[in-house]
């Protein structure tokens, strides 16, 4: 990592060194600021600048000195602030549906961790990951393009495990890591989720594709141990004109449940509470919102060709409207 020395004045007899102001002590600045320097000295490069004005000139507007030897590595591309990330700090990341439907999933069936060290860009730094782990494959290709829009690579194709007849799909961040991590900060995340309306459905679309289901009948809940988060949510559908019932609590911690499709027994840690879309919404969930898992859209469409007598189009609002 570049090392960058924050200006103080040096006094009489200091010198300025490729290594920093002797008997000043050296800091790192923050990333997002090193990136701002770092575009500023390649456009001033590019006027032809030397390496000492375009220090003195970067001392003018931010009050930072850099060495000189950092504007020539930066100018020559032999060193980046950006060190392989995609995005390199939160504060870079910009609002969009792709974004926001990657953080639903991830409140719901997603997940961050961070595993042991690994050797890159010749540094060891955390292995740190964000995926997802479903059986539907409809479901990972989209959580994968999305997250490949919001960093800038180029989408993976999921991982079929046969053990499990699950589908994986994984991705090196440590910017998303840092904003998903648990405990997770809903504070810091609505300015992504409340961007715009395409935002806002965009994230409910992912979190009702990892929590949200549909019955035969076409009734539709979502369960979630996160009450303040169910309450969001039901704020959030309020906002785009869909009623819902709840929440009320369902399970209580303690309880032993029985998983259908695993036969397994397992007892619940957490008390778990459910909100219901109204049954006379369904219709504008179903065009404003939707699901990405085509078993759990088709089985809305049915209840909805049952309900009216026109027949309804496909539609996909994930990827029909844009974000502005």
């Amino acid at each position: 990592m570049t090392e960058i020395v924050v200006a103080k004045d040096p006094g009489p007899g200091v010198r300025a060194t490729a290594q920093g102001w002797d008997g000043v002590r050296r800091r790192y600045l923050p990333r997002e600021l090193r990136i701002r320097l770092f575009e500023e000295v390649k456009r001033l490069r590019k006027k032809r600048l030397s390496y000492r004005q375009i220090v003195d000139e970067l001392y003018r507007r931010h009050r930072v000195k850099l060495c000189i030897a950092n504007v020539s590595f930066w100018s020559r591309g032999l060193h980046s602030p950006y060190n392989g990330r995609y995005i390199p700090s939160i504060e870079l990341l910009k609002p969009s549906k792709e974004l926001a439907y990657v953080i639903g999933v991830k409140l719901g069936d997603g997940y961050v961790i961070k595993s042991g060290r690994i050797k890159r860009y010749n540094r060891v730094c955390d292995d740190v990951r964000i995926g997802l782990d479903v059986k539907d494959r409809e479901f990972a290709e989209e959580f994968s393009r999305c997250l490949a829009k919001v960093l800038g690579s180029t989408p993976k194709r999921p991982r079929y495990r046969k053990s499990t007849k699950r589908y994986i799909v994984e991705f090196g961040s440590e910017t998303l890591y840092q904003l998903l991590k648990k405990p997770v900060n809903l504070d810091r995340l609505k300015k992504y989720i409340e961007h715009c309306g395409n935002c806002m459905a965009a994230f409910l679309r992912g979190f009702f594709d990892s929590e949200g289901c549909i019955d035969k009948r076409g009734y539709m809940f979502l369960s979630n141990t996160d009450l303040r988060l169910l309450e969001y949510v039901k704020h959030l559908l309020q906002h785009l004109g869909i009623e819902t019932t709840g929440p009320r609590l369902k399970t209580r911690r303690g309880t032993v449940i029985h998983d259908p499709m695993s036969g397994r027994k397992y007892m619940a840690n957490k008390d778990v509470y459910v909100i219901g879309i109204r049954a006379n919404n369904n219709l504008s969930f179903y065009e404003k919102v939707g699901f990405t898992i085509r078993r759990k859209q088709k089985r809305l469409e049915k209840y909805l060709r049952r309900r009216h007598a026109k027949p309804l189009p496909l539609f996909s609002p994930l990827h029909a409207y844009s974000c502005f």
